[in-house]
């Protein structure tokens, strides 16, 4: 069986986009579609995109001005520098050219067959593999992406501060052990913090916001500590 990935299609030509979206589809993929360049940002701003596979948009000079937005940082806070581009275009030398100096990780003829465009992802992701394991934690639908030290659930932003992520982070690196509060104290501050009630106020509040956004999460074993997940249930 090959790996499935989660992979976001934008292109204003809508019979390639639907034709391919279908086919990736069965093979098992979860499919995302925009046709403009606010869509393809709403949409990776809120979902965890392994591959942008990324064509013409609106305006000719639209998808190269969003890659280059994307590889300086600049597209949207929610969306990394490092997130895999497949571009699809014309394949002359200038116009390949172009494209890899915007930032496409790969190009591809528009007409590429749905074979060689399957392939191109699977090995734009072999190399990206490590890189994405270790980006995107995942516990239910608790989401951190660690690269751009942003908290979701099921794709609804729940906003931290510096140390409550900080906690979230230790606490989902073994999500069912239960964490003392001296551990957690030198995680954040690499000490045993001062005063006792300072840690209990944080995790109360991170317990709120995950909460909000419809996570469970943050259990407390009274005397002892905290684990992200009940650990007599997980």
């Amino acid at each position: 069986m090959h790996p499935t990935y989660t992979l976001l299609i934008a292109t204003t030509d809508s019979d390639w986009r639907q034709l391919h979206a279908v086919q990736l589809d069965v093979d098992g993929h979860t499919i995302y579609e925009a046709d403009r360049a606010a869509a393809l940002t709403a949409k990776l701003s809120t979902h965890a995109i392994d591959v942008l596979i990324l064509g013409d948009l609106e305006q000719p000079a639209e998808a190269p001005r969003l890659l280059r937005a994307l590889r300086a940082d600049e597209l949207h806070s929610r969306v990394h520098r490092n997130q895999p581009v497949i571009t699809l275009g014309e394949t002359d030398e200038l116009s390949t050219l172009r494209a890899y100096d915007a930032g496409s990780d790969h190009h591809l003829a528009i007409d590429t067959s749905y074979l060689v465009l399957r392939a191109a992802i699977t090995a734009l992701l072999r190399r990206a593999y490590e890189e994405l394991h270790n980006r995107h934690v995942y516990v239910g639908d608790l989401h951190i992406d660690t690269a751009a030290h942003l908290v979701d659930v099921a794709g609804t932003p729940v906003r931290v501060s510096r140390i409550e992520y900080e906690l979230l982070i230790k606490l989902a690196s073994d999500p069912t052990r239960l964490f003392t509060k001296s551990q957690l104290s030198r995680t954040v501050w690499g000490r045993e913090e001062v005063n006792g009630r300072t840690l209990d106020s944080h995790i109360t509040r991170l317990r709120g916001r995950c909460a909000a956004a419809g996570a469970d999460v943050i259990q407390t074993r009274w005397g002892v500590g905290w684990a992200l997940t009940n650990p007599e249930t997980a």
